[in-house]
């Protein structure tokens, strides 16, 4: 039976209509009609297979088989589609019509010359009788299509209107697809050139020759640019062109700007005195965002010069290789600045007095980031930042990013400091130092991570006697160094009566049975991490804790809190006794694992096999024991859609190819590898094709 054209698509020919066929399923045969007419090809799917299991005719079996194919295909389940055609290619009455449409498909799918070689086995194939005169003649008509459409390939860009082109088209584009697309032909180079807001968003690297000829093309060009990144490490040159361009007005769309400026010889006349103050004083009206690194200069314009010129600078970042006192400036002579809510200052040393003017000028700031600071900055920021929300003392936590603000402050919120975050590792603060900041903000403080030094039993009963009514209010996470005495005041002032703490991440351990005891007496936890607890003695307090979460742990039981997610860092202190009391807590099904010497293979591979129905996120990390036999293993776990696999020196490619031929793309859909040195480039090429998401460091 010949087909007949309607209007669904023009590239593919629809299935013949079903009433003409068979009276006698006239009701199915309009509903069919009715899906395909509608577009609604899952209903058109489920009809006709319906109908298929129930029919012996070969006429309607063909059609039914058709009309399945080319609703595949309009859904874009070409294989599907395919696979149908090849069932009619395999009966001999309908051969003809199965190369057909396995011809269309291809066609409609943009291969070609696959098509093409189809057309032509089907004329070579179909018997040249009567009834079959329709299917020859539109095997002939679609062969010459595609043989048309191969050579002369359709030149959308140049055939739209301009106005689609630019209104339609060029907004959706990614810059690096804009590149390429200028290389295609002059037309399509032309356009894009033209398009003004082509580049408004444009960043500028060493190894990009394009984005480099457009900004050195800007002062004769009107690119709206209203985003620049400089990241030029070989070319000087680049930032002080950028500088100068500023000055002479032609960025003065410009919102943001990140740069870094290499050591630039002001004495050589490389650049004029006043040319990046003059810069900024041009885009001082547009200009919201800036991160600027300033290297080792300290000439180049001071801190408080240019945050009194910019007055519409929201959010800010600076960075110095010398210390902050070099840059700052004075801020004794600036007016205060009410649109500066975001800091990040990273430089070789910042101190109270450094930041002391800045804020006073500053008081709108409500996130404040600083990386190599000393701990007098405490002292400064709870009498003067009575608007922050986030802090950042030397934060460095891997794992820890400190989130970005939130735009719109709640008005509902009471003010005050809501996260806080210290360095992980290196020296510790002085409890007499940050004390004072986290009991002025002990009503709003929802997430504490503080590396926090010990303190004598003399010091304790002086912090007792200080704040006599110490108490987190509305503590939600909590990540703290257990040193001694600073762990008892933490666990029985700071937290011992909160209704709200659902993450805790202890590091060091001074007393074991303390933090149990401590832990029953809260409200049930969504996350606990126990960080370098290396006294085997602590093993038996934490099995009495995984018991005590086991006689809690209900499943699906979503009005009750319950654990979640347990995170176990390089602690002697675990052993396969404790893994094993773990996999008993029936709610438990994300676990982080790192450098546990006591854990054994067996100890392992058995957590695994009793979570295997319920662990869904799995990080291993330095885990000397994790070969590719136990990759391979994880593969089995059915429900995981998180595998972060780092720094393990005995799993190779073998493990990972073994683990992609295991796991279900469907349900694995995230994959993360880093350090991993055993593991090649071609081994993430072939994740990267079978797992929606694949990381490789």
């Amino acid at each position: 039976m010949g087909k007949k054209s309607t209007d669904n698509d023009p590239s593919i020919l629809p299935p013949m209509q079903l009433t003409s066929l068979a009276r006698s399923f006239l009701k199915v045969a309009e509903s069919i009609d009715s899906a395909i007419n509608n577009r609604d090809y899952d209903s058109t799917i489920n009809h006709t297979t319906c109908t298929i299991d129930q029919q012996n005719t070969q006429q309607l079996l063909m059609v039914l088989i058709d009309t399945r194919a080319y609703s595949y295909a309009m859904q874009g389940q070409m294989d599907l589609a395919i696979a149908d055609a090849h069932k009619m290619m395999r009966l001999p009455s309908m051969l003809p019509n199965g190369y057909l449409r396995k011809a269309d498909i291809l066609k409609m799918n943009g291969e070609l010359q696959e098509a093409i070689e189809v057309y032509n086995d089907g004329l070579q194939k179909t018997p040249p009788e009567e009834k079959n005169k329709i299917f020859i003649q539109q095997l002939k008509n679609g062969l010459k299509e595609a043989r048309i459409q191969n050579k002369e390939p359709v030149d959308f860009i140049s055939k739209l209107p301009l106005e689609i082109v630019n209104n339609n088209i060029m907004p959706r584009l990614e810059q690096s697809t804009k590149e390429v697309c200028s290389r295609v032909s002059r037309i399509w180079h032309k356009k894009i050139m033209d398009y003004q807001d082509r580049w408004s968003n444009l960043f500028v690297d060493d190894n990009n020759q394009e984005t480099l000829r457009v900004f050195n093309t800007i002062p004769s060009t009107e690119y709206n640019i209203k985003q620049l990144t400089i990241s030029t490490e070989s070319n000087n040159t680049i930032p002080m062109t950028c500088f100068r361009y500023m000055r002479n007005g032609y960025l003065n769309k410009l919102e943001s700007l990140k740069i870094k400026v290499t050591k630039i010889d002001i004495k050589k006349r490389l650049l004029n005195m006043t040319t990046v103050p003059t810069a900024f004083w041009q885009t001082r009206q547009t200009l919201t965002t800036l991160d600027l690194d300033f290297g080792s200069n300290t000439n180049l314009i001071k801190l408080a010069d240019l945050i009194m010129t910019c007055t519409n600078l929201t959010k800010s970042s600076f960075t110095t290789t010398q210390p902050l006192a070099e840059i700052i400036g004075k801020f004794s002579t600036v007016e205060r600045h009410e649109a500066l809510i975001d800091l990040q200052i990273k430089a070789k040393l910042i101190t109270g007095k450094d930041i002391e003017p800045m804020l006073q000028q500053c008081q709108q700031i409500r996130r404040l980031v600083m990386n190599t600071c000393d701990e007098t900055v405490f002292d400064v920021i709870t009498r003067q930042a009575d608007n922050l929300e986030i802090l950042g003392y030397n934060p460095n936590a891997p794992n820890d990013p400190i989130e970005e603000l939130q735009t719109e402050r709640n008005n509902k919120c009471k003010k005050g400091l809501q996260k806080l975050y210290t360095n992980n590792g290196g020296n510790n603060i002085s409890a007499k130092k940050i004390l004072p900041l986290i009991y002025k903000n002990k009503a709003t403080l929802v997430t504490l991570y503080a590396m926090i030094a010990s303190i004598t039993e003399t010091e304790l009963w002086d912090l007792y006697s200080t704040y006599p009514d110490f108490t987190l209010d509305k503590i939600e996470a909590l990540t703290f160094w257990c040193h001694p005495g600073i762990q008892h005041f933490m666990l029985l002032r700071a937290i011992r009566n909160t209704t709200t703490l659902k993450i805790m991440r202890t590091i060091y351990l001074a007393d074991s049975k303390e933090l149990v005891a401590t832990l029953k007496t809260l409200p049930i936890l969504s996350t606990i991490g126990l960080s370098r607890i290396n006294s085997i003695k602590s093993t038996p307090s934490l099995c009495r804790l995984f018991e005590h979460y086991r006689l809690f742990s209900v499943p699906n039981n979503f009005q009750q809190p319950s654990l979640t997610f347990v995170d176990l860092y390089k602690s002697d202190a675990i052993t396969d006794d404790l893994l094993s009391k773990l996999t008993t807590i029936k709610t438990l099904n994300e676990i982080g694992l790192c450098d546990l010497k006591n854990v054994s293979t067996e100890g392992f591979n058995s957590m695994i096999s009793k979570l295997s129905d319920r662990l869904i996120w799995l990080r291993v990390e330095e885990m000397d024991l994790i070969t590719d036999n136990i990759i391979l293993t994880l593969g089995g776990l059915k429900n995981l859609w998180y595998l972060q696999l780092e720094d393990l020196k005995k799993v190779t490619d073998l493990g990972i190819y073994g683990l992609l031929g295991k796991v279900d793309s469907s349900t694995l859909t995230k994959l993360v590898i880093k350090k991993c040195p055993k593991i090649t480039a071609s081994c993430i090429a072939t994740a990267k094709k079978k797992i929606k998401n694949v990381e490789y460091i």
